[in-house]
Formats: structure tokens, sequence, C-alpha cells
């Protein structure tokens, strides 16, 4: 049986036997409990329980407004929610706002400048271009897997492109075919997860220059 903070539906019996569980736990992990629950009806894609989702994040937020430890999580949350609703502008908004607060609160990192990375690139929102460069600077190197590399490097090559600086693209582009290809993670005992499955058509194109 799935935990009260992990259901996949909303009817009303749903409703309030999730705020009933709330209610009765610990104060200092109701918190954790609104972004999980809220993380668990996006993976859904239903449009209604998106709005579930929102709202539970926005009581978070609102409830428990010194949280530090879910804030960039649930940030990340919404931009998931509005990336769904293909409204990408605010996507992007709010993936910038985990990113922000990353930097305040850093003993939490989410998949947040990825996510930020990806959009801007390709949505085209050059006025962001320095930030992803810097951001995947940063923490590309230090990533665990491929597929992070693999777009992570592919990013960095299309901005570069964009920069004319040529020779720079071209050693990201190699950087990021190297890591489409290999076979397995930096993880001793996982390390077959994170590894490329199926490319990114989009940004391959992006890299290529077309």
């Amino acid at each position: 049986m799935a935990d009260w903070y992990r259901q996949k539906s909303w009817t009303k019996a749903d409703e309030e036997f999730f705020f009933m569980k709330l209610r009765r736990a610990r104060k200092d992990g109701r918190a954790q409990y609104l972004k999980v629950q809220a993380i668990e009806l996006v993976e859904t894609k239903d449009k209604k329980l998106l709005d579930v989702a929102e709202g539970l994040i926005d009581k978070l937020f609102s409830e428990y407004p010194d949280d530090k430890f879910n804030r960039a999580s649930a940030l990340v949350t919404l931009g998931n929610i509005y990336q769904l609703r293909n409204d990408d502008g605010k996507a992007i908004d709010y993936y910038k706002q985990a990113i922000d607060f990353e930097i305040i609160y850093p003993q939490v990192q989410t998949q947040a400048y990825m996510y930020f990375s990806e959009l801007v690139i390709k949505q085209r929102k050059f006025e962001f271009y320095d930030i992803v460069e810097k951001k995947l600077l940063e923490k590309i190197p230090q990533a665990l897997f491929p597929i992070e590399k693999y777009k992570g490097y592919s990013i960095l090559s299309i901005i570069n492109i964009q920069n004319g600086n040529t020779i720079q693209a071209a050693h990201y582009e190699k950087l990021a075919e190297q890591n489409a290809n290999k076979k397995t993670s930096a993880l001793r005992y996982h390390k077959y997860l994170g590894i490329v499955k199926e490319r990114d058509s989009w940004l391959d194109k992006l890299v290529k220059g077309k």
C-alpha cells in the first residue's frame, strides 16, 4: 500500500484522508508531506491534479514560510506544473527562483539548473544565456550521470555557437557525444543509472547548427 502522502488520485475521500493524516503528523514534517504529495500528482500529468498540486505547494509556502529544506524543490515542482501547462514563461521563472534560492540555502540542490537551461535554450531566451553558461560550468564537471553531462555540454555548445566561439563549441560538442555514448555512470553500485537511453533530437539539431 502506498504511503498516505503518495496518492495518485484526489477524490473527496483522498483529500480528507490526506489532511487527516497531515494534521496528525509531526509539525516539522508537514511541509515535506505537502511537497511529496504534490510531486506525486504532477507525475500523473492530469490537468485537474496539476491544479491540486499547485494548491498544495501554495499551502506549503503560506503555512510554512520559514521552511528552507523543501523550498527549492517545491519551486521546481511549480516549474514542472507550468511546463506541463505549456506556460514556459512561468516555468522558467519558477526554475530561476529555485536556482536563486539554492544560492541562499545551498544545503539542498535540485535539478532546477538543468530544467531552466533546457527550457531557455529551446525557447531561445537569449537574455538568460549568460546565467545558463555560468551554472552549467559550475555544475556539469561534478555531475555523476552521463545524461546530465550530455545535455549540459550540448547546451554549452549551442551557447558558444550563438556567441561565435566555434572552437569552444566543437569542444563541448565532442564532450556531449562522449557522454551520450557512455555505457555506465560513475556510480559503483548503480552503474547503469543515468546513462543516455534516448537522445534529445532537438538539442542534437541545435548543436549541429540546424
